[in-house]
């Protein structure tokens, strides 16, 4: 999970500065990642699953905060 706390730490971690969210170009974060999740084999069996569901929790909830602050941007 390190890597992707480098890669994505602006979704991570809040951006308090309300211009510096514009910056963050979301979708194509999450497109990123989604091409990642293309290559994942999920398998249910054997614990064999190699996906993160926590990994990709934190990256949604991190999208929908910087979007939301971009809406509150405008809104103000």
């Amino acid at each position: 999970m390190e890597d992707v706390e480098a890669r994505f730490a602006h979704l991570l971690q809040p951006i308090r500065d309300l211009t510096k969210n514009w910056e963050v170009d979301v979708a194509a974060q999450l497109g990123e990642y989604l091409e990642e999740l293309d290559q994942i084999c999920i398998s249910f069996d054997e614990g064999k699953t190699t996906m993160n569901f926590i990994e990709a929790a934190l990256l949604i909830q991190g999208s929908a905060c910087v979007y939301s602050k971009k809406v509150e941007y405008l809104y103000s």
